[in-house]
């Protein structure tokens, strides 16, 4: 299972209050190139709000963009606002928030003097330990609107054209075209899915903020098939999303044909208090997406593709069944020689060694589905973690423990957890289900 942050927020406000009219060019340049963080199968772009800089996901499945955390010592003046409740995935009450109008957004020479936000400050959201680097919100998909929008995301740049010209470049020409179509200001296309011996012409939301490569909404038609486990899908605005994971036979679309994909069939429970258009199957995500290079062109009502080194790789997951979340940092000593260190909180052994002590995440267990290696082995939610593979756990990132819980099947992983003030050690073997 990988950390799925993607948000179908519904609106208890009228929508038409987050109209929107879309970045615009101002800039000399004839393209724009936005480096990006890509973690958990997620893009993070810098943006500045206000003359605030923030980072936050680029999510074309979001109507809206959202702030749902400010940067320490910093302040933004957010223009207009008026109180409304929000409702997102999840089956917790709705949630107080406010809309902001007549914000400035600023990405380089991509403009929005007129930016709309979402304002959500719940100190219960937290994507940021989720994902282990600071994220104060969604960038939603009013950035796609008026220009010709690249996602490269083997070079992890977001590149924007300022006209289609770009579109007649023999390197573009070379890509394959799909027909787009913007309901909502959301992106659909079509995409046809082989499930057993069904073959099925989906209508599926182009999700960049959706760290998965399928989520589908079972109905008399879409079927999950037997092979599956329950897991945690996500977390959104209202609560944990749970549901199953399973794979269908294949996908196709623009004459791309993937097999095996992993597919996540959210309970219709979630779903009930949100409001999708009619012919909406589910949605398409990064773990699909990022095996291409994309270029979204609204105006030209397409969106072109072309595979890249990452296409032929195996859709994999997590066989652990725990997800793992950053719980904050300490200080931890390292012993170093006097003559190479520099560091300012230090404690000298009076020989020629001291201890430095230097900030290192803290990792905690958030969840562990049931029956899975990892909870068979008896690990808990809020286990914190204490060594993997007998290394120190301050030594891995999120992203090197996700990546090693879907290394290999058979691979052993021990694991000590501090508990309830006593330290306890685990080993359980990655094993395939699907």
């Amino acid at each position: 299972m990988k950390i799925i942050i993607t948000l179908f927020l519904f609106l208890l406000f009228p929508l038409s209050v987050f109209a929107q009219d879309g970045f615009l060019w101002n800039s000399n340049k004839n393209k724009i190139e936005i480096p990006f963080q890509y973690v958990f199968n997620l893009i993070i772009i810098p943006v500045e709000i206000n003359n605030v800089k923030l980072n936050l996901l680029l999510d074309s499945g979001s109507e809206q963009s959202i702030i749902f955390s400010l940067p320490e010592n910093d302040t933004i003046q957010f223009k207009e606002t008026k109180k409304i409740f929000a409702r997102g995935l999840g089956l917790d009450d709705s949630i107080e928030g406010l809309v902001s109008n007549n914000n400035k957004a600023k990405i380089d020479g991509y403009i929005n003097s007129n930016f709309k936000l979402l304002i959500i400050l719940n100190q219960d959201i937290n994507f940021s330990s989720k994902l282990g680097i600071p994220v104060h919100g969604i960038l939603g998909y009013s950035f796609f609107l008026n220009n010709i929008i690249e996602i490269n995301y083997e070079k992890k740049k977001v590149i924007v054209y300022r006209d289609r010209k770009i579109l007649n470049k023999k390197r573009i020409k070379s890509h394959e075209k799909i027909p787009l179509k913007v309901i909502g200001n959301r992106p659909y296309i079509d995409v046809e899915t082989q499930i057993g011996k069904d073959t099925l012409d989906l209508d599926l939301l182009v999700d960049v903020g959706l760290s998965d490569g399928l989520w589908l909404f079972e109905n008399e038609k879409i079927k999950c098939q037997d092979a599956f486990f329950d897991a945690t899908l996500g977390i959104g605005f209202s609560g944990e999303i749970k549901g199953k994971k399973s794979r269908v036979d294949a996908i196709e679309f623009a004459g791309f044909s993937l097999k095996k994909p992993l597919v996540a069939y959210p309970y219709s429970v979630y779903l009930e208090k949100l409001n999708f258009h009619d012919k909406r199957n589910g949605s398409i995500g990064n773990e699909v997406l990022h095996r291409f290079n994309l270029i979204f062109d609204n105006p030209g009502k397409q969106i072109l593709l072309k595979k890249n080194s990452k296409f032929s790789e195996e859709f994999n997951y997590n066989m652990s069944g725990l997800t793992v979340e950053h719980h904050g940092i300490e200080y931890v000593p390292e012993l170093v020689r006097l003559s190479t260190s520099n560091t300012t909180y230090s404690y000298n052994t009076g020989g020629n060694f001291k201890y430095n002590f230097v900030l290192k995440p803290l990792f905690e267990v958030a969840t562990v589905n049931e029956n899975s290696p990892a909870g068979l082995a008896g690990i808990l939610p809020q286990d914190k973690i204490i060594r993997i593979n007998r290394r120190k756990a301050h030594g891995y990132t999120l992203q090197n423990i996700n990546d090693l819980m879907q290394s290999e099947e058979g691979k052993w992983i021990y694991m000590d957890v501090e508990r309830n003030g006593k330290r306890i050690a685990f080993k359980f073997q990655l094993k395939k289900i699907l």
